[in-house]
């Protein structure tokens, strides 16, 4: 199947590492497992208060593990964040949470400042403070696996009665040196961005055009029945990082008549899900529509990149935020922007020394 399908796999494949550096695909055999406290506060979906005693205790001891679970690495975070602990080891534990390609880490590494000190200077940032503030957190839908990453919203609170502020925490899973097993670490993590509902008010990316849903068909539909099996549909989904039973899941989903074959009809209808926020069929289609795109964006030349990039940025919009969304689509994989929102992206553009990049009248290539 994976060499019938190589086409498919290799744009996609390839086009993911336009919008994000790949993390390992993992295994996370059952070892030692975390404070009882922090599995507890990772199941439950009430508000959260400040950590207790036990929780602050837990802290000294607290480090990534393969049995840690990506919403009990958040909650250690958190903990370890929370004003109340704060030098007494706090920041010592969220640093062990940070992964090496993590802004901070790699940057202060680079300059040999990686310490609790600097990290508490690097928290100071103006959009950090609702979340060294917070008294009350809660978890925001279901942990999102993919590829090797997981993505978890939560919201936080000063006090019961202010606003909350939402929190995205994006890790990755990083292999334990010499073991074979692999651990979540905290990648990056996103203040303040739009929620569910101002994110749903925004044109989305666009769907790809019939032609090129039916190139993507053709690769999948191996024996040229015209309709691809359930079988041959679930290993390549699983094959690009999404967990069995989610692949399967998501194939009986797309076959809505049940008859045991994946037709055009249905597979078009799956992409067209592009924009669905938080879900496996929006994820596989976004992954397709981006890796078709981002296979069509490599035969340009450095030039054309950069000026299809800044003309996005300055012309007329067909839709909000799309000047930002083609900016994020040529980001390289090192670049943190390449993991930001359109909507994100696009108030650092407000930023008055970016204004240039939104209202040139001239562009002269050197």
């Amino acid at each position: 199947l994976l060499q019938m399908s190589a086409p498919l796999l290799y744009l996609i494949t390839t086009s993911s590492v336009a919008f994000r550096a790949s993390a390992p695909r993992c295994s996370r055999p059952r070892v030692a497992r975390p404070p009882a406290c922090f599995e507890a506060i990772a199941k439950t979906s009430q508000p959260h208060g400040p950590p207790s005693e036990t929780d602050s205790a837990a802290l000294a001891t607290a480090s990534p593990a393969p049995a840690l679970q990506p919403r009990e690495v958040v909650a250690t975070m958190l903990h370890a964040l929370h004003r109340s602990n704060r030098g007494t080891g706090g920041y010592e534990a969220a640093l062990r949470f940070i992964s090496p390609t993590h802004q901070y880490r790699a940057d202060f590494e680079r300059s040999e400042k990686y310490s609790a000190a600097s990290f508490a200077r690097y928290l100071r940032q103006p959009h950090k403070a609702s979340l060294l503030g917070w008294d009350e957190y809660r978890w925001d839908g279901d942990t999102t696996l993919i590829q090797g990453e997981a993505y978890q919203q939560t919201s936080v609170r000063a006090s019961a009665d202010a606003t909350w502020t939402s929190v995205r925490w994006l890790l990755t899973s990083k292999e334990v040196e010499g073991s074979g097993a692999s651990q979540w670490m905290v990648e990056a993590v996103f203040v303040d961005e739009p929620d569910d509902a101002e994110l749903a008010a925004v044109e989305p990316l666009a769907p790809l055009e019939e032609p090129e849903r039916r190139q993507i068909f053709a690769q999948l539909d191996t024996d040229e029945s015209g309709a691809i099996s359930p079988e041959s549909f679930v290993g390549v989904v699983a094959s690009l990082g999404f967990p069995r039973e989610q692949a399967e899941a998501l194939a009986a989903a797309t076959d809505t008549d049940g008859d045991g074959a994946i037709t055009f009809g249905e597979f078009s209808a799956l992409l067209s899900k592009v924009n669905q926020q938080a879900s496996a069929a929006g994820s596989f289609a976004r992954l397709v529509t981006d890796g078709v795109r981002a296979t069509a964006d490599a035969a340009q030349s450095p030039q054309d990149v950069v000026t299809k990039v800044l003309r996005a940025l300055r012309d007329e919009p067909p839709y909000p935020l799309y000047g930002a969304e083609v900016a994020i689509r040529y980001c390289s994989p090192t670049n943190p922007a390449a993991q930001l929102t359109p909507a994100t992206f696009a108030t650092y553009l407000d930023e008055p020394h970016y204004a240039i990049l939104t209202q040139w009248d001239e562009v002269e290539e050197e």
